[in-house]
């Protein structure tokens, strides 16, 4: 009689007993790891920050601070007003469960927060803006610092920049066909009204008092 061979029904056994672990081991080990995956994503840190300074060269306000900060949809948010007598005023909302901060953030980067470069003084230099901003999103971060004089002169009366290259044994560029690049940006100006049009008709308020009564310091 022929014998049915050794190797082979042992390798059969071997791809049954694989199979039937797969089936009862394997998928809810995956699930496993997606669960573990799902919950890293759900539970990875969440923190906006934006602010700006406003720094003045002449009395009686020397500074105003804007900031404003997300921490895993919880929102705060404070101004600062300080006058060269030394008086400071601090407004601060209490943090809460809301939108806010994390919607405000959102228009001040399509505004191109991240993409506009720090510019030299211009226009009323006397007035100085910092801008910062901060953001950890899925365990990566990111953060810039711009600064930048008179945001109404750079949307609207900045002129042209033109670059020429001299060599010594090229030929003279043609001046009359230059090709400048335009300077004009106004979002410098619409992030800056941003910062100042932010939080409810009671905040607004409260930052206008603020500011008049740190003018009226001696």
């Amino acid at each position: 009689m022929r014998r049915f061979p050794l190797g082979l029904v042992i390798f059969i056994f071997a791809v049954l007993a694989l199979a039937l672990s797969w089936r009862f081991f394997g998928p809810p080990e995956l699930g496993q790891k997606q669960r573990a995956k799902v919950f890293a994503v759900r539970n990875a840190p969440s923190i906006l920050y934006a602010a700006l300074n406003v720094h003045y060269d002449h009395p009686p306000i020397y500074r105003e601070t804007y900031e404003m900060r997300d921490e895993n949809g919880v929102s705060s948010f404070s101004y600062v007003v300080q006058s060269y007598a030394g008086k400071q005023i601090t407004l601060k909302a209490p943090p809460q469960a809301m939108y806010d901060v994390s919607f405000f953030f959102g228009e001040i980067v399509n505004d191109g927060a991240w993409e506009i470069p720090t510019r030299p003084p211009r226009g009323n230099t006397s007035v100085h803006y910092t801008l910062t901003m901060r953001q950890t999103e899925d365990y990566r971060s990111g953060s810039r610092t711009v600064t930048f004089t008179d945001p109404h002169y750079w949307a609207i009366m900045a002129g042209r920049e033109f670059h020429i290259h001299l060599t010594p044994n090229g030929p003279d560029p043609n001046l009359l066909q230059l090709q400048g690049t335009a300077l004009r940006d106004p979002r410098y100006e619409q992030i800056v009204d941003e910062f100042r049009n932010f939080g409810s008709n009671q905040f607004r308020s409260g930052v206008v008092s603020a500011r008049a009564s740190a003018a009226r310091s001696r």
